[in-house]
């Protein structure tokens, strides 16, 4: 059974809800009562509630601070405010602090009950789903299958890794030491399209791989093996022995010819060099993967190693395909630091690796032609700057050369980008601050703002934060603030006439938000300022 808590300070409201509201056909126990926001308080410290139902209008603690306290405490608790028709406008603070109901008076006793129905509903939910999750966690425990997937899946991510996070894996799997470190091999089934468009044909030959790796290599010692969807597996062999490594290629060997007898389906192998450190494993596996389908261009079914030649080759494929689209992603970020970094590694490995000095010319001036490209190629200045920069790269003779130019090239072509796009931001929050206070009261929403301005709102809103250092919605509320403050001075004017010249429809709202903001009533306002 569910408890609720009614905090309201008409009693009369509290005893109509506890008689006419059917409380156990509804699955809930007798409620908890107070008639200030302070006791309800107290009896959320104190007691286990899962339904608050509480007035917004009572001395002292309101409803919508009690409600934001009892999210706090328990933010599983679900919340029904109650509010008179000339208090609507606080619908939105009850949205905010997490209410989800908002009913009327005079109160619709059927319409409370449809909304305690749905509570229980969500509550019984959110049971459930705990309960699962634990039940979960249980099985995972249990799974070495499983474990072993997330685990390859998880060495397998682009994030960088959190020694914590791995350490915790470790433990998990019980995993030794990398003495010896590890040996990755990857079994990849070849033309799997070829192999039939029922799933359960497919199932059973991916599944048949799986295993038949696993038959093979688990007389050798601590073995990880995890799918490689959608047509291959991946098999880490912890710390293996130099008899270990000979006898891969004959268990190897002997997958292929199962699956070619069986069912007439040819697999390639891959073996990784040797790799010392977990954080290798993307790298070996993606060597491997590369070296596997540049064989597959030849022929199906071969048994492969990965060697000097081969990590060179995917190296040089990788500085391609992969190097300058990372570099441009985040160049795209306009965070200077990360990229001037992540362009110094860059050279670091395509030095390391060998490449020759031509490639890594050639390198240079690709990523200088697409920065410019797809960055920058609107700005004249910059245009300019990469004209000269190609033929320094031309003329320059040594990697150490072409490194300092591309480095001194992102940083000028930055600079000149952050002055014109800090121009341009600029002059644009001015006009829309400067249209939002000709708006006052009538202004729009951000959506409607950023279609007048052509943008986004989400853009609008973070350079409008970074431009003021306020977010729109502050800045409305603080110009609202501030126009009130000026009116006040004057007392011909009424206090109904303040609120509905700064924007809100009721003067209890602006009464509201203007105590929130000033610590005191707008009438109070009044009074000290012709005190002073």
């Amino acid at each position: 059974m569910l408890q609720t808590l009614i905090v309201d300070d008409e009693p009369s409201h509290i005893q109509g809800l506890l008689r006419h509201i059917p409380w156990t056909s509804l699955g809930y126990t007798t409620p908890l009562t107070a008639e200030t926001g302070e006791s309800g308080d107290c009896l959320l410290q104190t007691t286990p509630i899962d339904v608050l139902i509480t007035d917004i209008s009572m001395p002292g603690m309101n409803g919508i601070e009690l409600a934001a306290k009892a999210k706090i405490i328990n933010p599983d608790i679900q919340i029904l405010i109650i509010s008179g028709y000339n208090e609507f406008e606080f619908a939105q603070e009850a949205i905010d602090v997490g209410a989800k109901g908002y009913v009327l008076k005079p109160l619709n006793l059927r319409e409370i009950e449809r909304k305690l129905a749905a509570f229980r509903q969500t509550l019984e939910n959110i049971k459930k789903i705990n309960e699962q999750t634990l039940q979960f966690k249980a099985t995972v425990s249990n799974s070495r299958e499983l474990l072993n997937d997330s685990f390859i899946a998880y060495l397998l991510e682009d994030e960088p890794f959190e020694e914590s996070m791995l350490n915790s894996w470790c433990q998990l799997l019980n995993l030794p030491d990398l003495d010896e470190g590890i040996q990755i091999i990857v079994a990849m089934l070849d033309d799997y399209a070829a192999y039939g468009s029922e799933a359960e044909s497919r199932f059973i030959l991916y599944s048949a791989l799986q295993q038949s790796v696993s038959v093979c290599l688990q007389e050798m010692g601590v073995v990880l093996i995890s799918k490689l969807k959608p047509d291959g597996v991946a098999a880490i062999i912890v710390n293996p022995s130099s008899e270990t490594r000979i006898l891969i290629d004959k268990e190897m060997r002997f997958v292929q010819e199962y699956l070619r007898n069986t069912f007439q389906a040819t697999v390639t192998v891959g073996l990784s060099r040797r790799g010392g450190k977990w954080n290798e494993v993307r790298h070996l596996i993606r060597e491997v993967k590369y070296t596997i389908s540049d064989a597959r261009q030849s022929e199906n079914g071969q048994l492969l190693h990965v060697g000097s030649m081969e990590q060179k080759a995917y190296e040089e494929f990788r500085s391609r395909e992969v190097m300058i689209p990372g570099l441009l992603s985040l160049a795209e970020s306009e965070e200077l630091v990360p990229l001037l970094e992540a362009v110094k590694r860059a050279f670091y490995d395509l030095d390391t690796n060998a490449h020759s000095f031509s490639y890594i010319q050639s390198f240079s001036i690709s990523l200088i032609g697409e920065l410019s490209r797809k960055l920058w190629h609107d700005m004249e200045a910059i245009a300019k700057l990469t004209k000269h920069v190609w033929h320094r790269l031309l003329e320059v003779s040594t990697i150490d050369g072409l490194k300092g130019i591309v480095l001194d090239y992102i940083a000028s072509a930055f600079e000149f980008a952050r002055k014109e796009r800090t121009l341009q931001h600029h002059h644009l929050i001015h006009r829309v601050s400067s249209y939002i206070e000709d708006q006052l009261p009538d202004i729009e929403s951000v959506r409607l703002l950023a279609e007048r301005f052509r943008i986004s709102a989400g853009h609008l809103s973070v350079l409008f934060k970074k431009e003021t250092g306020k977010t729109i919605s502050d800045y409305v509320k603080d110009l609202r603030m501030k126009k009130a403050k000026d009116l006040l001075q004057d007392p011909t004017i009424k206090i109904y006439e303040v609120s509905e010249r700064v924007g809100f429809q009721t003067q209890a709202y602006f009464t509201y938000q203007f105590k929130k903001v000033e610590g005191c009533t707008p009438m109070e306002y009044r009074d000290r300022y012709y005190r002073q």
